[in-house]
């Protein structure tokens, strides 16, 4: 757990992605699709609200300045007075559904007029169950850095390319693929992989399980990664169960990498990887 000492902001309506309310935080940092525990959502017309109760909320965490969460508040009828229409509050919001990942103190505001008659919003998503888009981060360390691989996968559009690490990784060779063997993350203390967040639609991530192979040689899984300033974002990733050892990679496959690597980095050398640059 990570208890924030700057200002994060928990969104699950429309302040959302695709929303009309969601330029307010055209300026902030999308750390990553989240959820919170002990809430239920409810549909109040044209947006949702949410209250205390025994469900789970889901949406996106953003790093905000003092001034953005000082609008907002006037946007969300958040005064310091009883009658308000929102208050805010400071909530855990976990990352992860193995709850791994999660940050502390994280703004939400929370409906604090009677939800009598209001139909629930079961799963918790409101973006989902109004039909949206979803936007997530999805951290490439492997032949999806190098863009040509990603459109060849049907991947059309990318909102950010992020330079990013993940680190107490290494990179191995032990997943069988169209080229030999191909990438996964091993666990090693002090080191690090290069890579790319890539800040797009849960569509576009579809569009890549097919080719990744997904629950069957690759698994979706959330890390921690950071950009070149430290900043921490939480992304999904392909993970693969393979036990099989580590081998030789093909040339060709390596030179992908590389080229991915090279396009946005200007010296970064994954670990696993030192032998082939």
């Amino acid at each position: 757990m990570e208890v924030s000492r700057i200002p994060y902001l928990f969104v699950y309506g429309s302040l959302r992605f695709g929303f009309e309310l969601n330029h307010f935080l055209r300026n902030s940092r999308f750390v990553g699709l989240g959820f919170a525990e002990g809430f239920k959502m409810y549909d109040l017309g044209n947006y949702p609200g949410v209250v205390k109760g025994d469900g789970i909320i889901h949406g996106e965490v953003y790093e905000v300045s003092d001034e953005t969460l000082r609008i907002l508040d006037q946007v969300e009828d958040f005064n310091g007075r009883p009658d308000d229409l929102y208050v805010r509050e400071k909530i855990k919001v976990y990352f992860d559904y193995k709850r791994r990942y999660s940050l502390d103190n994280v703004n939400i505001y929370v409906y604090n007029q009677t939800i009598e008659g209001r139909e629930v919003i079961e799963d918790g998503d409101y973006s989902k169950y109004a039909g949206m888009p979803v936007i997530l981060n999805y951290f490439a360390y492997a032949e999806n850095t190098n863009e040509e691989i990603l459109k060849q996968r049907g991947v059309t559009k990318i909102f950010k390319k992020i330079p990013a690490i993940i680190r107490g990784y290494k990179i191995v060779f032990n997943t069988p693929c169209r080229w030999g063997y191909c990438a996964n993350l091993k666990t090693e203390e002090k080191g690090k992989v290069c890579g790319y967040i890539y800040l797009m639609l849960e569509s576009e991530l579809n569009s890549l399980d097919k080719a990744e192979k997904h629950l069957i040689r690759y698994m979706r899984d959330v890390v921690k990664v950071e950009d070149e300033n430290n900043n921490v974002y939480f992304a999904y990733t392909y993970l693969s169960p393979s036990d099989e050892g580590e081998f030789e990679p093909s040339h060709e496959y390596v030179n992908y990498i590389l080229q991915g690597i090279k396009s946005g980095w200007k010296n970064c050398i994954s670990s696993g990887l030192e032998k082939y640059t």
